[in-house]
């Protein structure tokens, strides 16, 4: 009798399977097309500096302190500052004028307010380098030991001997004062979201992220310049957002992937999104019944997220993930043993980011996955291991979800 129900059941595991398979973290979709500005660019769209348009924001020379009001301004960046999946950059163009920003940021609250939101506004609109300068801003408000160098987790770092004692390393950076100015929000970056902000839309149908070669995601940042600090934020997209809900129906698993930053000297930087996927072998590639299989990275530099945990970095800790990278190269996608939440979960482990209470089980299988990762990240479980800067924790949950989520929080 347990044999044949035990039959009956892998019968219908199969029948499943067949008709909506269970693609491990295998389904990227995101409703934005966005123009990318990005140095030594290879799988994004470029436009040369030269080639910009003078921006519709400009300067408001006829402002003064009697009619600015800097609450005012400050409630208005605070409200773009929501969950969801519709963003826009074009408000954000409007209220960058040098003279409002000057004047909201000469006041310490304000300021780390205004670059607050910032951080977040930038990050959902998938502006990671420009969300992590201002993330930047935030920690120098916070930390008033930040005075001569940049002597956290940009300039130190750690590695460890054979009896497993840490040594530590003094890179060669500039002094902080000299990193905070190449980090500030410069006119090149203003430039960037004004010339951007007209080319955003939400087209009805679903967009897959594309495969992408190794040499796509390491050879920008080998671009002959002077680097001035280095970040990675690892990206969660939950099955069902703000839930710890593994898969639905099978075919919808969610995705971790990755975005890694090189800041130069010159004030550009270098930025890559990608993932960790299966390259189907057959039908049931990457299935409970058939969960190894080839690999591929994929550009997900539109790829839409729940969550999201970044830091900055050292250049030793930056080159040690470019190692991790191209392992990563030659191992076949594994289901329950090497799946994307791995991937993901091994780059920001690298980097002094880990995440706890990733585990979750599946028919036939148990291993990390997005609901998991994304859910303890919500619930506050994520460790800074190096203990050096506050980490950045942006979350854009579905709109409906986190209001059912404050309603339970009320209760």
């Amino acid at each position: 009798m347990k044999a044949l129900l035990r039959w009956i059941g892998y019968s219908a595991i199969i029948l499943l399977s067949l008709q909506v398979p269970l693609y491990a973290q295998n389904a990227p979709v995101v409703r934005y097309a966005q123009l990318r500005v990005d140095s030594g660019a290879v799988h994004n769209r470029v436009i040369s500096a030269t080639a910009f348009k003078k921006p519709d924001v400009t300067a408001d020379n006829t402002l003064s302190a009697a009619d600015f009001d800097e609450e005012s301004y400050l409630q208005k960046v605070a409200s773009l500052d929501v969950y969801g999946k519709k963003h826009d950059a074009r408000p954000i163009a409007k209220l960058l004028k040098a003279d409002q920003v000057k004047a909201v940021t000469s006041d310490k609250k304000r300021s780390h307010k205004f670059y607050y939101h910032m951080a977040n506004i930038f990050a959902r609109l998938r502006m990671y380098s420009l969300a992590m300068k201002c993330y930047f801003k935030t920690l120098q408000v916070e930390d008033e030991r930040i005075g001569t160098r940049l002597t956290d987790s940009v300039a130190v770092d750690s590695s460890y001997t054979a009896d497993n004692k840490p040594t530590f390393t003094q890179i060669n950076l500039q002094d902080n004062a000299s990193i905070a100015g190449l980090l500030a929000i410069n006119k090149a970056d203003e430039q960037m979201l004004a010339a951007d902000s007209g080319n955003y839309d939400y087209p009805d149908r679903e967009i897959k992220s594309p495969p992408t070669q190794l040499v796509n995601i390491i050879d920008p940042f080998d671009d002959g310049k002077k680097a001035s600090a280095y970040a990675l934020l690892i990206h969660i997209s939950q099955p069902v957002s703000g839930k710890r809900r593994i898969f639905v129906k099978l075919s919808k698993v969610g995705h971790t992937f990755i975005t890694l930053i090189k800041y130069n000297a010159d004030s550009t930087s270098v930025s890559r999104s990608f993932g960790f996927y299966p390259k189907k072998d057959h039908f049931l590639s990457a299935t409970p019944l058939f969960p190894t299989t080839g690999s591929v990275f994929k550009n997900d530099e539109l790829h839409g997220w729940d969550e999201t945990v970044g830091k900055f970095i050292s250049e030793r800790r930056f080159k040690r993930i470019l190692k991790v990278i191209k392992q990563f190269d030659q191992k076949n996608y594994n289901l329950n043993r090497n799946n994307c939440t791995d991937f993901g979960l091994s780059l920001a482990s690298t980097a002094g980011i880990s995440i706890l209470y990733t585990n979750g089980s599946w028919p036939l299988g148990r291993g990390n996955n997005p609901a998991s990762a994304g859910q303890s990240v919500l619930e506050g479980k994520v460790l800074n291991t190096d203990n050096n800067y506050n980490l950045f924790i942006c979350n854009d949950l579905l709109r409906e979800n986190q209001e059912v989520r404050v309603k339970n929080q009320d209760k």
